[in-house]
């Protein structure tokens, strides 16, 4: 019988102190950040507000909704065509992209309903006379930049707090080769943080 080499004895002892390990420590429950789900919950929750058409009119909701899916896809192709492709061929792992097709429209599909809510809350906020089109948006411009942005800076220091990191932005991070769809991927608690820090580039304007 042939002895086992200093490699194969390596090997062997390594091996033993895994497996002792994996007995050792309590096996730790994966956090799960994304809502499990069926395809179709997607895609009834982005017809849905449909069902509110008798109150406001959807139509914007699904042009908006519809655009940001055109143009993420659209942003995507030409990444994957002309600045990225060898990263989407050899560095990107499956889980990762699988990950990221499932969550990245989540947003989306949230901002939708937000809309719906604030047009029939505040309708004067997306239907106004053409003419003022030009100063409405020149307003939202300048509350965007006055009191999103810090805002949005200042949500996204809370975010990396170590106890926050853990409980929600870690989802995020999980991507480490980031594509473009890794900015729309969160958790889905963390979504809604986004539409509160957002919101007052409308709101502002408004009041």
């Amino acid at each position: 019988m042939c002895k086992p080499t200093r490699n194969e004895t390596k090997k062997q002892v390594q091996k033993s102190e895994v497996v002792k390990d994996s007995l050792l420590k309590p096996e730790r429950k994966k956090v799960q950040h994304s809502i499990q789900r069926s395809e179709w919950v997607d895609y009834a929750a982005f017809c849905a507000p449909v069902l509110f058409c008798g109150l406001t009119n959807v139509l914007p909701v699904f042009i908006t909704g519809f655009a940001r899916i055109f143009s993420t896809h659209a942003f995507l192709m030409l990444h994957y065509l002309f600045v990225d492709k060898d990263n989407y061929n050899n560095k990107l792992s499956q889980r990762q992209l699988s990950r990221e097709k499932k969550d990245y429209l989540v947003g989306t599909i949230l901002h939708m309903w937000a809309q719906v809510g604030l047009q029939i809350i505040f309708p004067g906020m997306f239907f106004n006379p053409n003419d003022q089109i030009a100063t409405c948006g020149w307003n939202t411009f300048l509350s965007h930049i006055a009191i999103v942005e810090p805002l949005y800076y200042a949500a996204h220091v809370w975010l990396h707090k170590p106890e926050i990191m853990k409980h929600m932005h870690s989802f995020h991070h999980l991507s480490v080769n980031t594509l473009p769809s890794t900015s729309l991927v969160q958790d889905f608690e963390e979504h809604f943080i986004y539409i509160a820090v957002f919101g007052p580039a409308f709101l502002v304007p408004f009041f």
